[in-house]
């Protein structure tokens, strides 16, 4: 726990992190596919999940195989997030309030980092609400390379004045959890739709069920300075 009395600041996946959001998603992918005669079970769009579009939509080609109509499916999808989001908001993962309120009163620094592209990175956390509760939002399409490249939390690092070692990284993906500790940070896990692989629970600093369990202990790393 000591180990955490360092963190000067911390940066923030976004989807399945802060924002309930890939349940939908993989509703949207899910009712896409079935309207072209396609299966598309959970076990796919769970390797897809972390990744920037242009490289999930790659793991999503080469799981449904070279017959399957892609470019239908993933129209289809964004279709049919949208209409998701509209009936139902963008619902915020348990916890998350707690958080920053928490870092509000601290004055800790905050990042997002997330493979979403710019404009609706924008609009979901203008949705959510959460727009102005960050220093710094970056995107997926402002990096070279995304998650599990490391470039994304270096990127958000450097903009909040901080060094890697300095950042603890909130996810919930793998992809995500790799990039993380490639870049040097303090990786912390909340899973949602996957279980922790070997390689997970090796790179991970810790791994909590919830944000409010990783509030609880956080706080306590901090009064124990």
């Amino acid at each position: 726990m000591s180990e955490l009395q360092h963190i000067k600041g911390i940066i923030f996946d976004m989807d399945g992190l802060m924002l309930d959001t890939e349940r939908l998603y993989r509703k949207a992918y899910q009712q896409a596919a079935m309207e072209v005669g396609i299966d598309f079970p959970d076990e796919v769009y769970a390797r897809m999940i972390g990744h920037r579009a242009d490289s999930s939509q790659r793991i999503m080609r080469e799981s449904l195989g070279p017959d399957a109509p892609h470019e239908e499916i993933i129209d289809g999808a964004r279709r049919h997030y949208y209409v998701l989001l509209e009936k139902g908001g963008i619902p915020l993962r348990p916890g998350l309030l707690e958080v920053l309120t928490y870092l509000d009163e601290i004055g800790m620094p905050r990042a997002v980092a997330t493979s979403t592209h710019g404009n609706l990175t924008a609009s979901k956390l203008a949705a959510a609400g959460l727009a102005k509760r960050f220093q710094v939002v970056v995107s997926g399409d402002e990096v070279e390379r995304g998650k599990p490249a490391p470039d994304i939390y270096l990127r958000a690092a450097g903009l909040l004045d901080l060094e890697p070692a300095d950042c603890l990284v909130l996810e919930d993906s793998p992809t995500g959890l790799a990039g993380a500790h490639a870049a040097g940070m303090t990786p912390v896990l909340i899973p949602d739709l996957t279980e922790p692989s070997p390689t997970s629970r090796e790179q991970a600093h810790s791994i909590y069920p919830s944000l409010l369990d990783f509030l609880v202990h956080f706080k306590q790393a901090r009064l124990a300075k």
